[in-house]
């Protein structure tokens, strides 16, 4: 993601960068640390592909608990790397559940609903988190026996919370 873009969704987000060393850049929330690094991008100018001049790009996200450091004696690295801004950004303020809790939904007609049993199912919204939702499933003993969350792109809105 261009430099310029990744500041203006850190702001939107109320989060402030702050610069370390050897070009590493950070951010502290809720006691994580998240960190990056700005480089030269590059692109096709004139048929060749080389260095844009004055660009630079966001890369290498990486998110590491505050108390937690790499140890290279012992071949420990902590925490873990994203592979773009946008799973980045959704690990420090992540989205708004895509169902409310109350909202009725139906399983799509898909591999994963199929092979799972609830493709055509109607259900109740009872939990949300990040991705998943538990729901009730209508005409089912509640809680059943393996109570998980659905992935939210397996359903699909029958009717809303009010």
């Amino acid at each position: 993601m261009r430099r310029e873009r990744f500041e203006k969704r850190l702001a939107k987000l109320g989060l402030e960068a702050q610069e370390g060393y050897n070009g590493k850049w950070f951010i502290h929330l809720n006691g994580e640390v998240g960190s990056w690094r700005y480089e030269d991008a590059w692109g096709e100018v004139d048929g060749n592909y080389q260095r844009l001049e004055g660009v630079q790009e966001a890369r290498s996200f990486h998110i590491r608990r505050e108390n937690d450091h790499s140890d290279s004696m012992t071949d420990y690295f902590a925490g873990y790397f994203l592979d773009n801004a946008s799973q980045f950004f959704n690990t420090f303020c992540p989205p708004p559940p895509k169902y409310p809790v109350g909202a009725l939904v139906r399983g799509k007609d898909n591999k994963r609903a199929n092979r799972n049993g609830y493709a055509g199912k109607t259900g109740l919204v009872m939990e949300t988190s990040n991705t998943n939702v538990k729901v009730h499933w209508l005409g089912e003993q509640y809680p059943p026996r393996y109570n998980y969350g659905y992935p939210q792109r397996d359903l699909e809105l029958v009717a809303a919370a009010a």
